[in-house]
C-alpha cells in the first residue's frame, strides 16, 4: 500500500534527523526545510507546510524557527538522543537553546545542587560533606545518621559524583552499595561480601572471590545500615581504616592493600550500637535532617521533584492541583522520603486510571487522588497551620512536565525596592516594576497573596482617592505595585531615604501630600516625610500615562474597500493614537495580489519587532507560512477582527507593554468570555433553556448563602416555579467558582449570583446581600425570575426580605452570646415581637428588628444567668405600647424561666417608639 505524503514527509524529517549526533544538536544549524521537502517529494510547498504543521500539531515534530526560515527536526530522535520528553507543538530556535531550556545538568556543575535544600536544611551537612571529600592528604570516612527514608543514600552518591567533578576519583572509579542487614543473620556471609574469601573458607564457598572493598578500590564503598555489621567485621573493618589493609575470610598471612573511601549510615544511635573504638576511627558524622525539618517551600520543591521523576517515567505531564499539594506538603509521612515517594506514585497510579478512557495529554492530580493516610493525617492538622501552608502555595495548579527540570521557589514578586533611585531612572523602573506585576497577575485572579489585609485595605481606599481626586482610574497592575511600594516603606522604614525630583510640580507634590496625611490618618500607617517627592513622582506616572514605543505592530485586515480602515479608525480614536493598522483588501483582487500588497504594508513599518495580524476570514487564516518567506519577525495571525479584542490587545501593547505571547492569552481569555456571553444571550432567544439555575455565596458557604437558598426555594415552590435550581456556594478561589458555575451554564441558564460576596464574573448580574435588603434586591431578583404576577405581590416581597434580615440579625447577635444558641431562642422571641406588632397594627422596619432581636437575645442571656437586670420602678401612666409588652412578656418569662422587670420593658418600648 502506497504511503500517504504526510507519511513520506515524516520520513523523509525522520531520516534527516537520524544523522546528527547529540554534540551536532549542540553546535549545529540541524533540521530540514520545507522547501527541500517539496523538492524532495516534487510537491508544492504549500503543501508540505499544511502537512507539516499536522505533524507538529500531533508531536511527531519539532519547528525550528531559525533565523530566517523553518526547519523541521524529529522529535523522536531529539528524545532518544537526550533523553527529554517534549511536549505536542514544541518550537525553538535551536535545538542547542531547547536543550538548555529544559535544564540539561552538565557534569562540571555541583551536583550537592540539585539536592532540594542545599540552601537550607542540607546546608551544613553538604558543607561537611565537602569538607569530607576535599580533606588534604584522602577523603575522610564518614558516617551518615538519620531515620529511614531521608534520603542518605542520595546523600552518598552525590558525595561520590562530586568527588568526581573535583578530581578526588578517577573517572573509571566506582560506587559500590552494600546493605549490611542482607546478611546480618550470617556473618560469615557478610565478611565473605566485604573483604572476600578463599576457597572452603566456610561451608559453600566453591570458589575464592574478591570482596567489595577490593572492587570498591579508588572509590567510594556505602555500608547501608552499618550497625547491624557484628562486632568482628567492626574490628576488621576499623584495621582496614587504620593500615589500609585486609585479609580475605579463610586467609592468614597474606594481606591486600585498597584504597576506598567509606561512607556508612545508619538509623540507630551509634553509641548504642557500634564498638566505641569503631567509632573514634570515624571522623566525619554527619545528621541528614527529616522531612519534618524541612521548610514549607523544600517540601514543596520535593514534591515536585518527585513527581517530575514519576512524569519522565511516564513521559506525561502531570498537574497537581492546589489542595492535592498543600496535603503532600502538610503530610508528615512516618517513612520520611520514602514513603512519600510512594504515595506520590499511588496517586500518578490512580489519575492514570480514572483517566485512562481518555486521551492522555495530561495527568491531573487532586486531592482525591492521593490515599487515605495523607488524606487523613491533613484532617488532624489545626486551622492555622493549614492556613500557614496555604500561603506559600500562591497557584490554583502546579504543571510538571515530562522531562528533567528544577523546581525554585515560587517567584513572589518581593515589595518594590527603590534602592537610592535617582531622578533619571525613577519613572521608568516604577513602570518596569508595574509590568512585571502586569505579566504575574495574567496568571493569578487576584493579588491577595502578595499583600497583606492592611496593604489590600490601604489600596481599596487610595484607588477610590486617586479616581475622585485625579480623576484617574489605575490599571490593576498600576495598583498593585503602587501596594508593594507602601509595603516596602512600611517594612523598611528606617533605611528611607530623601528623594527630590525637579520636574514633579508642586501641585503634584501637594496632591502626594494629602494622599499621605489620609492614609495615616485612616489607617496609622506611618509614611516618613522622606517620602513625599517619591509618592508625587509615583502619582506623576500615573497621571503621564502616555504609550509606549511599542515593539509589535499590529494590523487589521479585512475583506472590503473600508471595513478595517473603520476598525482601525475606532481602536485609534478610543485610545488616542495610531496605534493599529488598517489593511482593506478589495474584492476584485486575488490572493497573489492582496500578499504582494501586504508584504509591501508590513515592510513599510520597522522590523524591530513581532507582528500580529487580526484577520477576518478565508484565506487570510493560512498566510502565515508565505509571509515569513518575506519577512524575518515573527508573525501572529489571530483570525478575529472583534472591536472588544482589537481595543483590549492595542491598549495592552501601547500602554502596558505587553509581549505578543501574553497578547494571545489575552485574547483566547476574551474570546471564551465572549462567545460564552454570545451563547448565553442567543440561548435565552431560542429558549433552548429548560432549567435555570441561581447561585447564593457567602464566606463559608453555610451562612448567608445557605438561608438566601432556603427563602428562595420556599418562593418558587410556593409559586409552583420548579424549573429553577438554587445553589449555594462558599467563597472559593475566583477560578473555581468561575469553572464551576461555567460547567452548569452548558445545560442551564444562570439567572443571577445573590450573596456578600462578589465572585467578579461580568457574564452574569451580582446582587449583593445589602442590595436585597437595603435596596431593591429582591425586585431584581423576582424580575430574573421572569414571573410578573410575583412582581406584585409585595406580602411576598415583605415576608422575604423579613426572613433574610432575621437571619442576618441573628448571625449577628450570635457574636454576643455566650451561652445561647440565637437561632434555637429565636422563635419565642418573634413570637413576642409580632404580638407587639399587632397591638401597634404596623409591622416593624428591619432596623427596629435588628435592634429588637439583639437587645432581647442579650437580655434574656442575661437574665437567665442572674446577671444584670433593670430596676422594677413601676410608673402610674404607662403607655398602650408599654401595657402590650407588660402584657405579653409571659412570651419570654414562661419560655426562658425568667422575671422581666418594669424597667426591662421600658427599654423594649424605647425601641419600638424609635420607630414612632
Amino acid at each position: 500500500m502506497d504511503m500517504l505524503r504526510k507519511e513520506k514527509i515524516y520520513q523523509i524529517i525522520d531520516d534527516d534527523s537520524k544523522q546528527f549526533t547529540l554534540e551536532d544538536l549542540k553546535q549545529k544549524d540541524v533540521g530540514i526545510t520545507s522547501y527541500q521537502i517539496a523538492d524532495q517529494l516534487h510537491i508544492a510547498r504549500n503543501n508540505a507546510s499544511t502537512d507539516l504543521n499536522e505533524l507538529w500539531e500531533e508531536g511527531k515534530i519539532i519547528k525550528i524557527t531559525g533565523k530566517k526560515k523553518f526547519a523541521f527536526f524529529s522529535q523522536k530522535i531529539f528524545s532518544e538522543l537526550t533523553g527529554i520528553c517534549l511536549q505536542k507543538k514544541t518550537v525553538c530556535p535551536t535545538l542547542s537553546k531547547l536543550m538548555s531550556d529544559h535544564s540539561i545538568i552538565e557534569t562540571t556543575q555541583d551536583p550537592f545542587s540539585n539536592l532540594i535544600g542545599a540552601d537550607s536544611s542540607l546546608k551544613n551537612s553538604i558543607i561537611s560533606a565537602k569538607a569530607s571529600i576535599l580533606y588534604p592528604g584522602g577523603t575522610m570516612h564518614t558516617l551518615l545518621l538519620g531515620d529511614s527514608g531521608v534520603g542518605k543514600s542520595l546523600f552518598a552518591k552525590t558525595m561520590y559524583q562530586f568527588g568526581l567533578n573535583e578530581h578526588v576519583f578517577q573517572e573509571d572509579s566506582k560506587f559500590v552499595v552494600f546493605n549490611c542487614a542482607d546478611y546480618a543473620n550470617n556473618s560469615e556471609l557478610l565478611l565473605s561480601q566485604l573483604f572476600g574469601s578463599l576457597k572452603g573458607s566456610y561451608t559453600g564457598a566453591e570458589q575464592t572471590r574478591e570482596g567489595l572493598i577490593a572492587h570498591a578500590n579508588g572509590g567510594v564503598l556505602f555500608l547501608d545500615e552499618i550497625h547491624r555489621l557484628p562486632p568482628e567485621g567492626q574490628e576488621m573493618l576499623f584495621y582496614f581504616i587504620d593500615t589500609g589493609k585486609y585479609r580475605m575470610l579463610g586467609e592468614s598471612g597474606v594481606e591486600h592493600r585498597a584504597n576506598v573511601s567509606l561512607i556508612m549510615a545508619t538509623t540507630e544511635n551509634p553509641d548504642n550500637h557500634l564498638l566505641t573504638t569503631f567509632l573514634r576511627r570515624i571522623p566525619m558524622i554527619i545528621r541528614i535532617p527529616n522531612l519534618e525539618e524541612k521548610s514549607i517551600e523544600e517540601k514543596k520543591n520535593l514534591v515536585l521533584h518527585l513527581y517530575n521523576l514519576e512524569a519522565i517515567a511516564t513521559h506525561i505531564p502531570i498537574m497537581i492541583d492546589r489542595d492535592a499539594l498543600m496535603a503532600l506538603v502538610l503530610y508528615d509521612p512516618p517513612g520520611n522520603i520514602g514513603q512519600l515517594k510512594n504515595d506520590i506514585r499511588l496517586s500518578v497510579a490512580r489519575s492514570y486510571l480514572e483517566q485512562k478512557q481518555s486521551t492522555l495529554e495530561q495527568l491531573n492530580v487532586h486531592d482525591y487522588s492521593l490515599s487515605q493516610l495523607v488524606q487523613n493525617s491533613i484532617e488532624r492538622l489545626d486551622s492555622k497551620t493549614k492556613e500557614d501552608y496555604t500561603k506559600c502555595l500562591i497557584k490554583d495548579a502546579y504543571y510538571v512536565p515530562p522531562y528533567p527540570c528544577r523546581f525554585k521557589d515560587d517567584e513572589n514578586i518581593s515589595p518594590v525596592d527603590f534602592s537610592q533611585p535617582t531622578h533619571t531612572d525613577i519613572k521608568s523602573q516604577f513602570e518596569e516594576y508595574v509590568q512585571k506585576i502586569a505579566a504575574s497577575l495574567e496568571d493569578s485572579t487576584h493579588p491577595a497573596f502578595i499583600l497583606d489585609d492592611e496593604i489590600q485595605d490601604i489600596m481599596a481606599f487610595t484607588h477610590e482617592w486617586i479616581l475622585y481626586h485625579m480623576n484617574l482610574l489605575l490599571e490593576r497592575s498600576q495598583n498593585a505595585a503602587f501596594a508593594f511600594y507602601l509595603k516596602s516603606i512600611h517594612e523598611n522604614n528606617k533605611n528611607s531615604f530623601n528623594f527630590v525630583t525637579n520636574d514633579t510640580s508642586e501641585e503634584m507634590i501637594e496632591v502626594g501630600r494629602n494622599l499621605i496625611k489620609e492614609i495615616e490618618t485612616r489607617f496609622h500607617f506611618q509614611i516618613p516625610d522622606s517620602q513625599v517627592h517619591m509618592i508625587a513622582s509615583i502619582l506623576q506616572t500615573f497621571k503621564n500615562n502616555e504609550p509606549r514605543t511599542s515593539k509589535i505592530h499590529m494590523f487589521v485586515l479585512a475583506h472590503g474597500d473600508s471595513l478595517a480602515t473603520n476598525i482601525a479608525g475606532v481602536v485609534n480614536n478610543l485610545l488616542n493614537g495610531s496605534f493599529l493598522i488598517p489593511f482593506d483588501m478589495s474584492l476584485t483582487k486575488n490572493v497573489d495580489e492582496i500578499l504582494d500588497d501586504l508584504i509591501i504594508t508590513i515592510q513599510k513599518e520597522p522590523d524591530d519587532g513581532d507582528i500580529i495580524l487580526f484577520v477576518d476570514m478565508g484565506s487570510l487564516t493560512s498566510i502565515e507560512d508565505i509571509l515569513k518567506q518575506h519577512i524575518s519577525q515573527r508573525i501572529f495571525v489571530v483570525p478575529t477582527i472583534h472591536t472588544v479584542i482589537l481595543l483590549e490587545s492595542v491598549r495592552k501593547v501601547s500602554y502596558l507593554n505587553y509581549t505578543a505571547e501574553a497578547v494571545l492569552n489575552d485574547v483566547v481569555r476574551m474570546t471564551k468570555k465572549l462567545d460564552h456571553a454570545l451563547e448565553h444571550h442567543i440561548k435565552k432567544y431560542i429558549k433552548q433553556y429548560t432549567e435555570k439555575v441561581i447561585y447564593t455565596i457567602c464566606h463559608s458557604g453555610e451562612g448567608t448563602a445557605r438561608y438566601l437558598e432556603m427563602y428562595l426555594k420556599n418562593i418558587l415552590e410556593k409559586n409552583n416555579i420548579f424549573n429553577i435550581d438554587i445553589i449555594s456556594l462558599s467563597n472559593d478561589s475566583p477560578k473555581k467558582i468561575r469553572k464551576m458555575i461555567q460547567n452548569t451554564s452548558q445545560r442551564k441558564e444562570v439567572l443571577c449570583i445573590i450573596g456578600n460576596i462578589d465572585p467578579e464574573i461580568e457574564e452574569y448580574p451580582f446582587i449583593s446581600l445589602e442590595d436585597i435588603l437595603m435596596r431593591d434586591g429582591v425586585t431584581k431578583v423576582i424580575r430574573l425570575l421572569g414571573d410578573e404576577h410575583l412582581l406584585q405581590d409585595q406580602k411576598t416581597i415583605y415576608s422575604f426580605k423579613r426572613d433574610i434580615f432575621i437571619d442576618v440579625s441573628l448571625e449577628t447577635v450570635q457574636k454576643y452570646l455566650l451561652y445561647l444558641d440565637a437561632k434555637k431562642i429565636a422563635p419565642v422571641i418573634l413570637d413576642f415581637i409580632e404580638k407587639i406588632e399587632r397591638v401597634l397594627q404596623k409591622n416593624c422596619d428591619n432596623n427596629i428588628l435588628i435592634k429588637l432581636i439583639i437587645h432581647i437575645c442579650c437580655m434574656v442571656e442575661r437574665l437567665m444567668f442572674g446577671e444584670y437586670s433593670a430596676p422594677d420602678d413601676i410608673e402610674t401612666n404607662t403607655s398602650d405600647l408599654l401595657n402590650a409588652i407588660i402584657k405579653n412578656k409571659a412570651i419570654l418569662e414562661n419560655a426562658f424561666h425568667i422575671q422581666i422587670t418594669f424597667g426591662e420593658c421600658k427599654f423594649i418600648s424605647e425601641i419600638f417608639q424609635n420607630e414612632q
